[in-house]
């Protein structure tokens, strides 16, 4: 006849601990997952300014290249081209701590949580997380970027974020005043770039936008360098204006394209170069907000 305790498993025979696995490395610090490309998204981008595409959400994924289960740009950041034909209107439900907007071309209006934001060319809005985000193009056809830190929620299982806060709307015309008094500033060597930081209330600290996304609109004078640097964190480039730019990333040269988005992979040392006419224009988005709050930014001038 069994006991009670004849019944019970040993520990190691629960189901608990036949689910355990032990990794015994020389080397505990040592990088298992792909790194991260350097890429730049032309086939996207090409889609997204034909005409012929319609309305459509065009994602920047290299989720294969990552080794991921669920789309990624780069590992906490996903990005896309919006498009929409004119006069219609597209809406989406995404898993993210916040939506951050470049309009490239065309305007209409964003609405969620009861913020409605009339955008055109050039501006720059942040919607909160979770909910319904509703996006429409008046007359004329619309194209926006987008950048959300959905990757980030999929690697931690998150599915609800909060969505209490409000909307922010960057227009056009402020941020060029902005960007106009950074160049009037006197240069004293220790500038980094000539960049407008998109931030908000709550985010003094960080100068975020959102609670995982730097977003900055850069500029580089023709002629001028931005000199080598790196950082922790992967940057996806936005081209506005790029005629005669290249950057260097790890040593290779990467030519600028008009509206393709190019990554920087995190820690690659990376600089930029204007040989053309103008002044080069960029959108950057970076994952910045993990590093911050881990305190773990990792900027180096080389």
């Amino acid at each position: 006849m069994s006991t009670a305790a004849n019944l019970v498993p040993s520990a190691l025979e629960t189901p608990s601990a036949q689910r355990a696995l032990y990794w015994a490395a020389a080397n505990n610090f040592q990088q298992l997952q792909p790194d991260v490309p350097s890429h730049v998204f032309v086939a996207e981008r090409d889609r997204a300014i034909d005409p012929q595409t319609g309305t459509a959400l065009i994602p920047l994924d290299l989720s294969d290249r990552l080794g991921l289960g669920y789309p990624a740009t780069v590992p906490n950041l996903l990005a896309r081209y919006v498009r929409i034909a004119g006069g219609d209107e597209t809406g989406y439900e995404l898993a993210s701590s916040g939506e951050v907007y470049y309009v490239i071309e065309g305007s209409g209006a964003a609405v969620k949580n009861g913020d409605s934001i009339a955008w055109a060319a050039g501006d720059v809005f942040v919607l909160p997380g979770g909910g319904r985000t509703r996006i429409r193009a008046n007359d004329d056809d619309a194209l926006l970027w987008m950048v959300t830190d959905e990757p980030a929620l999929s690697y931690f299982g998150a599915e609800r974020v909060r969505h209490d806060q409000e909307a922010v709307h960057y227009p056009a015309e402020a941020t060029d005043r902005e960007m106009a008094r950074i160049h009037d500033r006197v240069d004293d060597g220790t500038q980094s770039g000539k960049a407008v930081l998109f931030t908000r209330a709550g985010f003094e600290a960080t100068h975020l936008a959102t609670p995982t996304v730097a977003f900055a609109y850069n500029s580089l004078p023709p002629g001028e360098d931005q000199p080598p640097h790196r950082h922790n964190a992967a940057a996806l480039t936005l081209c506005i204006q790029g005629e005669g730019v290249y950057s260097k990333v790890d040593e290779r040269e990467v030519a600028w394209q008009d509206r393709a988005v190019m990554v920087t992979p995190p820690s690659a040392l990376h600089s930029h170069h204007n040989r053309g006419p103008a002044m080069m224009y960029s959108v950057v988005a970076q994952d910045g907000g993990v590093f911050y709050n881990a305190r773990t930014l990792g900027y180096a001038s080389s």
